[in-house]
């Protein structure tokens, strides 16, 4: 069963990789062809920093037993802590616009707040592992206290840099890792009171996000400024009907929707493959999901169940919010769709995720 498992999350990844790849060749088309005179510019950085390195370094992990790493949380997210200070960093951290979310060096840049994702998930199952449920059940205790003091530091980082849609996923998949170990309703009640004041003064804090908030509410008040991503979103998804207008046939690719080969590039799958192609694709992220969720089941100890739960729940967390985003669910949040949306850092921290999965599934 467990090999079975690990081959079946093999074969979905692979197919949403194959997907990714052929929608990118379409939706980054006329920006590669306009920037860099290269119609196939983004594919090839994808495939070779991103789905190589990926594959990579995501078969190393699934060779390594997952338990010699319980030890080196600690030690991996302090290391990610200062990458992230690093990005304040005039000579190393690279900017756009106000974000400084990148340290880049030479040619290559790399997002911290990507890595943090798995550091903070390793480090929270180490944690709660070595705790008892009746130590873990209790409001003021050492994990819970530790939990809060570590995701409190890294949110801080993360807001000023800022970066809401990785602090919002690391929340939350932080929270389902924390509640599988048995938190109990009064720590529930309370991270979610935290939660809502801790939004209620970022939001008062930073207009932008208010105005990204009324534009998600109603974006026809204004349709060529804050509502414009949202409004051509929505007419990419409506043009596509059952079937689609064909593969590159996409005309919102043509500088009508922002960012239509990263965050947006769900909204040109719709387009151009339809209904029936985005229910393919939800179809395949449901199956990925549940197959984590599996080999959590069947973890062979607590640290390999809560490890898994994490890292499969950032996965998920992220489809489901991009998606939602694209389709006025949420806010647009700026969250990539795994796999599929480019960006080498996403792409090489999820195929990690899954070659950590992997592993424990081979001793399950």
């Amino acid at each position: 069963m467990s090999h079975s498992l690990s081959r079946s999350l093999i074969t979905v990844t692979f197919i949403i990789l194959v997907i990714g790849l052929v929608a990118l060749i379409s939706a980054s088309a006329v920006i590669g062809e306009q920037n860099y005179g290269d119609v196939y510019y983004f594919v090839k950085r994808q495939l070779f920093q991103g789905v190589f390195l990926g594959l990579i370094a995501a078969w190393l992990v699934s060779k390594i037993d997952y338990h010699r790493w319980k030890k080196y949380g600690p030690i991996f997210l302090a290391l990610n802590i200062l990458l992230l200070l690093l990005c304040f960093v005039p000579f190393l951290g690279s900017s756009e616009g106000v974000a400084k979310r990148w340290i880049k060096i030479g040619g290559i840049s790399f997002q911290p707040s990507e890595l943090l994702k798995i550091t903070y998930i390793l480090f929270l199952a180490g944690l709660l592992s070595g705790s008892s449920l009746k130590k873990r059940r209790k409001l003021i205790g050492f994990p819970f206290l530790c939990f809060l003091a570590t995701l409190s530091l890294a949110g801080y980082i993360i807001i000023k840099q800022p970066s809401t849609g990785s602090l919002i996923v690391l929340i939350l998949s932080s929270l389902s890792v924390y509640i599988s170990a048995g938190a109990s309703f009064n720590q529930i009640l309370f991270f979610g009171f935290i939660g809502f004041l801790g939004l209620g003064f970022v939001i008062k804090k930073t207009p932008y996000r208010w105005n990204r908030i009324i534009s998600f509410l109603s974006p026809q008040q204004d349709p060529l400024g804050q509502g414009y991503h949202i409004i051509q979103s929505l007419l990419a998804i409506g043009s596509g009907g059952l079937f689609g207008v064909g593969f590159g046939k996409s005309v919102q690719k043509f500088n009508y929707l922002p960012e239509s080969h990263t965050d947006a590039i769900f909204s040109i799958i719709a387009e151009e493959s339809g209904f029936v192609g985005s229910l393919v694709i939800i179809i395949l992220f449901l199956i990925l999901v549940s197959i984590g969720f599996k080999i959590a089941n069947r973890a062979p100890d607590e640290f390999g169940k809560f490890l898994a739960i994490g890292l499969i729940s950032n996965i998920g967390l992220q489809a489901f919010i991009n998606i939602g985003a694209m389709c006025q669910i949420f806010p647009i949040t700026g969250i990539p769709l795994p796999f599929i949306s480019y960006g080498s850092s996403s792409l090489l921290i999820n195929l990690i995720s899954i070659g950590l999965l992997i592993n424990i599934a081979k001793q399950s």
